[in-house]
Parts: structure tokens; sequence; C-alpha cells
């Protein structure tokens, strides 16, 4: 045998006594102990979880994509709700001061104080594209200063409001398809009416790790700085429009029990619907609590003649204490308010100021920590 295919033997030995050696490391082998047979199966096991986890990756990256573009197309279906034009002067007021602010992407841009109107209640025109596609459909909301890369608000979604529960919305989207996502939904117990609507409207949804649904109300834990940035919200009924809410506080919220010193249940902000004149669900009960919990204070004037909206998500600062909710709390514009009086005046509260309730404390002790902002 010549030099060269002595050469060329040996290689393919040793590439055949690689590849054996290697198959007997990982593969269970005739005499092979019991704890080496018990590692390369647990070896073997844990590549078929890795590959079905690749796997189930892939079909969640895949449902991932779809969802956001059906936020997309939700997203676009957004009404043109006018200028608010149509009331009669001595029934709006315009501050025309305006209020230099940041967006997201740290661009100037500015806040115009808003015209408030004062218009009879009626079914408008704006909705009747959302009905069709859901009769469920009470209003549509939107946070104009929490954005995307593309300058668009990320917040800016239809509202439903089924006739007896609170779960179904939960799981369902506008078009009735089970989803995890669910829908920004409003509390069913006071239904939102030609005749009316609840003193305070509470609307939840789901706090998603793609950053839809109600995920970016996180970024009000940031405190006063962003709040002054991003003060308001858009919310209209379908009897609505060009109505705004400015943000009086944001808290953290617990549901059920939660003992403290004997007092038994947590603050039930959700209750608090059509406000009674003394009690429990009292409206000074519930300022007197709001003010009590809220991470920022303010000059906001408000009453019990005025409307409030209550947005509500869960957070993770407990981990899987999945009963923890972040709350931020709004009052209807009046022609009473001055914008940039309200922006100038808002503050963050020391952490001994604010009330955290106890299994927070058992937990931070008596401060703010913050996730997801």
């Amino acid at each position: 045998m010549s030099m060269a295919n002595e050469i060329n033997s040996t290689h393919v030995k040793e590439k055949e006594n690689f590849f054996l050696r290697a198959a007997k490391y990982f593969i269970p082998w005739k005499g092979d102990g019991v704890s080496e047979v018990f590692r390369k199966l647990m070896f073997i096991a844990s590549i078929a979880v890795f590959a079905v986890s690749l796997d189930s990756l892939a079909d969640y990256l895949r449902a991932d994509k779809q969802e956001l573009s059906y936020f997309e197309e939700i997203r676009s279906m957004e009404p043109d709700f006018g200028d608010g034009d149509g009331s009669s002067s001595s029934s709006r007021k315009k501050n025309t001061d305006e209020i230099d602010t940041s967006d997201n992407q740290g661009k100037v841009t500015k806040i115009e104080n808003p015209i408030i109107t004062v218009e009879p209640r009626e079914l408008q025109e704006w909705a009747l594209p959302l009905l069709e596609r859901n009769d469920d459909v009470v209003g549509w909301l939107k946070i104009p200063g929490i954005k995307d890369g593309n300058g668009d608000a990320i917040i800016n979604y239809p509202v439903l409001q089924h006739e007896s529960s609170n779960d179904y919305y939960l799981h369902h989207n506008i078009d009735g398809a089970v989803t995890d996502s669910g829908s920004i939904f409003a509390d069913c117990v006071v239904p939102i009416t030609l005749e009316g609507q609840a003193n305070n409207i509470t609307l939840y949804g789901h706090n998603m790790m793609a950053g839809t649904q109600f995920a970016q109300l996180q970024k009000f834990k940031k405190g006063a700085s962003f709040i002054k940035k991003n003060p308001l919200i858009d919310f209209n009924t379908i009897y609505e429009k060009n109505q705004k809410y400015v943000i009086i506080a944001t808290f953290i919220g617990i549901d059920g029990e939660d003992q403290d010193g004997g007092e038994g249940k947590a603050f039930d902000y959700w209750n608090y619907r059509n406000f009674t004149s003394e009690g429990h669900y009292s409206f000074e009960t519930w300022k007197t609590n709001i003010l009590k919990y809220s991470w920022i204070e303010s000059s906001v004037d408000f009453n019990e003649d005025d409307d409030f909206l209550t947005l509500s998500t869960c957070t993770y600062e407990l981990g899987s204490y999945r009963t923890v909710r972040w709350v931020v709390v709004a009052k209807k514009l009046t022609v009473k308010d001055s914008l940039d009086e309200i922006v100038e005046s808002y503050k963050d509260k020391a952490d001994k100021d604010i009330y955290f309730f106890r299994a927070w404390r058992d937990v931070y002790g008596n401060k703010k920590v913050i996730v997801g902002s």
C-alpha cells in the first residue's frame, strides 16, 4: 500500500472513530452503567424538549405576528370625530396656551388646551361602521401621547361591553373570535346607553407581552415627568365625540382580601360606579382612597358631579400573584379646567406618602418598585 493510501485509510478510520465515540457518548451503549444510561436518556429527553420548544416558539411568533397585524387593522378603523366646533360659544371654552412636551421619540411636540364641548347625547355617525361589525361596541379609547416608532398611537382601540359578563371580552376580540389578547372592554354592571352611563366607567385590558392592549399603561409608572407630557386620554362613548379626560391618579391595586390591621378588604376601586351619597361607595370614600394610593398628585379639582374613567390592567411586580393591578384614573375635562395649570402641578409623591396594600409591603416595604415601564 502506498503512503497516500495509508494516510487516507488512517483518516477514514479516525473519522469513523470520531463518530463512533460521539455516538457512544450520547446514546446508551452496551456496557454502560446505570448512571451513564440515565445521563444519556436525560440528554436525549432534553433535546426532544428543546425541539418541541422551538416548534412552540415558532408557533407563538407566528401567532404574535398575526395578532399584531390584526390590531393594526383594528386601529385603522379609528373614527373621525370632527373638530368639535359644533357647539355654541356659550357652551365651550378654548384655552389658547400650549404646553411644550416631548413625545416617546424625543421630538418636541405641543399639546393644545382642548376645546370643551357640551352637546346633546345622541348616537354618533362615527360609531355606525363599528356597530355593524359588533353591536357590543360602546366607544373608542385613545391615548394620543403613547406612540410607536411610526408615530402612531398604540392604545387606540374600540371599547366593547358585554350585556352580562366581564369575562367574555377577556378572551374574545371584536369579531367574536377566541383570542388570548381579548378586547378593551367596559365594566358591564352599568350599561352605557343613550340615557346615560356610570359616574365612573372602568375599562379593562390585558397587559400583553407583545405590547398591545393595555401593556403601554405601564409607562405611566414613570411618574409626573411622563404624565406632564401625556396628561390626556381620549374616550368617547358612541353617544359623544371629542371628549377628553385628564389623569388625576395612578396606583397599584389588588383584588380580594388584603388583611391589614383588621381592615379586611383592599380598596375595591372597580366597584365604584355610580357613587352613593354616603357609606362605602360614596364619592368621598372613593376620592380619599385614590388620592391615598396614588403615586402622583396634582391640582386637578374634581367632585361628584364630574365624570371619571378608570383604566385597569395586570402588573407583575409580585410575579405570579396575578391579582395585582396597575390603575390609571382620569377626569373628564370641563370648562372649569385649565390644562396648562394642571400639567404644571403634577408631582411625584414620596414613597412615605403613598399607601401600599399589605401584600406589597410584605415584599417591598413601603416603596415604589417598577416592572414593565
